[in-house]
């Protein structure tokens, strides 16, 4: 066989991850992965003991990498503008990155049928952004910038059009509907 170019336990992530967001985690054999790799059965459990334990180190990385990429600082949260900088941020990592998009179809499929994998959803795209939020309205209400209120229901309102938006195709024009929900959204709390 072929050297890989790369760190092969990196492909190997990639490459379950493409697996299992095409077929489903189930459906995928550790024989389908190393094939897709291109390696055999036991170059492949040199890195890894068992399928689980793939999708368990996807789970890990994955959720560093989202976390990084849409970590909001809310004492930098000074007004609208920077509310809808991160929501278009959240919204663009969530929606665009090609990684965290198989992940989120592997969980899809699988949610149905698999508790733990249903929870691992639950967790990403919905209380990860739903706790940033109510982080970040906590933190303008305690400037003064947002009227006093349930910031966790404030943050379900301002996120549910934008996970509505995780299951279509994404374009131009979603962009510009969830910038005017923004807009009416602040204009609802009397956010500055």
């Amino acid at each position: 066989m072929p050297r890989l170019k790369g760190n092969t336990k990196e492909i190997i992530l990639e490459k379950a991850l493409m697996l299992f967001s095409q077929k489903g985690y189930e459906s995928v054999s550790i024989r389908d992965i190393a094939a897709e790799v291109g390696i055999g059965n036991s170059a492949l459990y040199k890195h890894f003991e068992s399928k689980q334990a793939i999708f368990d180190s996807l789970v890990e990385k994955l959720k560093k990498e989202y976390l990084e990429s849409s970590s909001i600082v809310s004492e930098d949260i000074r007004g609208i503008d920077a509310v809808k900088e991160a929501c278009l941020k959240m919204f663009k990592y969530q929606t665009g990155d090609e990684n965290i998009v198989r992940f989120r179809q592997l969980l899809l499929i699988e949610k149905f049928c698999n508790p733990e994998m249903a929870e691992i959803y639950r967790e990403f795209f919905v209380n990860i952004p739903l706790r940033r939020l109510t982080s970040i309205f906590d933190t303008l209400q305690g400037k003064g910038l947002m009227e006093k209120g349930g910031t966790f229901v404030y943050a379900m309102e301002l996120y549910a059009p934008f996970y509505l938006f995780h299951f279509v195709e994404y374009d131009r024009d979603i962009m510009d509907k969830l910038m005017i929900h923004v807009e009416n959204f602040s204009g609802s709390f009397r956010m500055k």
